[in-house]
């Protein structure tokens, strides 16, 4: 099947998976809605989401059946959970409520799936990983159409079924485009997947990579914090990416027992007050050149040195001392080795 019929087909016309579990027409009995504690306007809007979902279930199933495909009932332990994962532990916690509907009412709209390329009789998962996670975990057989896909249709496919069910937060998307390129994905086809233009994908990959992958996997998905507050902890760290400081405060109890978001916030804490520390043990020094100019800035303390360069005073010279650092840094290894 050609690519645009697996993306409207199977995949824009699927529901989320929270709204998947509602049955279509032709196969759920017909239910009335009940007055709960938001009155008549409440119960109104809770049966015009419902029937929108069972309309969108039954034109998902019809397209599939239409076009001759099957539903098949296939062993959870036959299908692998994701090419690339996207979301962190921790990051779904409406999970419990989702299998208990499976477990109440069956898994009414299938999974997309595609043959393993590899491994024969195996399968991986391109959409309905939740289905799949509750179906493992109740001990039942996923029901899934399978489909050829290439790998970029399998990541567009992943993107699109976040879209439809629960953005990513900031850093999990930021971790996903990371994980991709990792994986060899060109470009484009992870800006289909997050939706995204080339320089939010730059912007977001940069700042994923500028932190210690330990230390965003201790923090977890914090789905509260934005752009802006992940590159303030990019700046807070530094050049210093790990310490004592930070690597005890992720052991510790009070980290632990805290939500993602407030864990975000004791780095950002920690890394602040370390940055001040660190500024209070640096020396400044001014350096001047022959020619009695203030040239550069030194600020050196016990494990730092950086030299800082006034271009107002001497222009391009911070790019002159940048193309010769090669050529230092080689002489200064030849006088440790007594050359």
């Amino acid at each position: 099947m050609a690519r645009k019929n697996l993306l409207v087909d199977l995949i824009e016309s699927t529901p989320s998976d929270q709204r998947a579990q509602q049955s279509p027409p032709s196969i759920a009995q017909e239910r009335v809605p009940t007055l709960g504690s938001r009155g008549a306007v409440g119960a109104m809007s809770r049966s015009l989401e419902q029937l929108t979902a069972e309309r969108e279930a039954a034109k998902a199933i019809s397209e599939q059946l239409a076009n001759g495909e099957s539903v098949l009932e296939i062993e959870t332990d036959l299908v692998e959970d994701t090419l690339v994962p996207d979301r962190m532990q921790g990051s779904d916690p409406n999970f419990e409520i989702f299998k208990e509907s499976i477990r109440s009412n069956g898994q009414l709209v299938p999974a997309l799936l595609r043959p393993h390329p590899s491994q024969s009789g195996r399968y991986q998962i391109a959409y309905g990983r939740r289905r799949l996670r509750a179906q493992r975990e109740l001990g039942n057989k996923l029901r899934a159409v399978v489909q050829n896909l290439s790998d970029d249709d399998l990541v567009i496919a992943q993107g699109k079924e976040n879209a439809e069910r629960e953005n990513l937060t900031f850093i999990e998307r930021a971790r996903y485009a990371a994980l991709l390129e990792d994986k060899t994905f060109k470009r484009d086809t992870i800006m289909a997947a997050l939706s995204v233009d080339k320089t939010e994908l730059s912007r977001l990959i940069s700042i994923y990579r500028s932190i210690p992958t330990s230390l965003t996997d201790a923090i977890g998905s914090a789905p509260k914090v934005g752009r802006r507050r992940w590159m303030e902890l990019v700046d807070r760290l530094g050049d210093a990416k790990a310490g004592k400081d930070l690597d005890a405060l992720l052991v510790s109890d009070k980290f632990k027992d805290a939500s993602s978001d407030d864990r975000f916030g004791l780095v950002l804490m920690a890394a602040a007050a370390r940055e001040k520390m660190t500024a209070k043990g640096v020396k400044a020094t001014p350096w001047t050149g022959s020619d009695g100019k203030k040239v550069a800035t030194i600020n050196k303390s016990a494990d730092r040195f950086i030299l800082s360069v006034d271009e107002k005073i001497a222009p391009a010279f911070g790019d002159f001392v940048l193309d010769r650092l090669p050529e230092l840094y080689d002489a200064f290894r030849r006088s440790k080795e007594g050359r």
